[in-house]
């Protein structure tokens, strides 16, 4: 399976703001992004790094339980690929049993059972790509 990039790593914490600001600080990153997930029960900060830390908004969220179970720490990776059917059909067929496929706007994303991958749930998703003269056009 052909991965493009690591899009994001996603950290799960008790206390969003602590942790965002310890990462901030040890890697010199500026969080510039704070936001909700509503379906996930979890609010978050982003890096450009693609750094991501979520704390669940929900006492009984699937992020929330996670902590309970084991505690504060990775919780998934997230991979760009660039066909997200044929890939979905790759993984299955190496034995990851896919837990969700949701779609939001332009990013298709497919969630697989942290059990079969060593306890990190693996994410892949595809979207849209922005080529840097894109972005600088629509800044100026």
């Amino acid at each position: 399976m052909k991965v493009e990039k690591v899009d994001r790593i996603l950290i799960a914490v008790r206390d969003l703001e602590a942790a965002s600001k310890l990462f901030s600080n040890l890697f010199e990153l500026k969080v510039d992004e704070l936001g909700v997930y509503e379906e996930q029960e979890v609010k978050y900060t982003r890096s450009p790094l693609g750094l991501e830390v979520i704390q669940s908004t929900s006492p009984d969220g699937p992020v929330a339980r996670f902590v309970d179970r084991k505690g504060e720490g990775l919780y998934a990776v997230i991979l760009k690929v660039p066909d997200i059917n044929s890939a979905v059909r790759e993984m299955e067929e190496k034995g990851l049993r896919l837990a969700a496929s949701p779609q939001t706007g332009g990013l298709k994303e497919a969630y697989f059972h942290p059990k079969d991958s060593y306890g990190v749930m693996i994410v892949l998703c595809e979207y849209e790509s922005k080529h840097g003269a894109t972005i600088a056009e629509s800044q100026s």
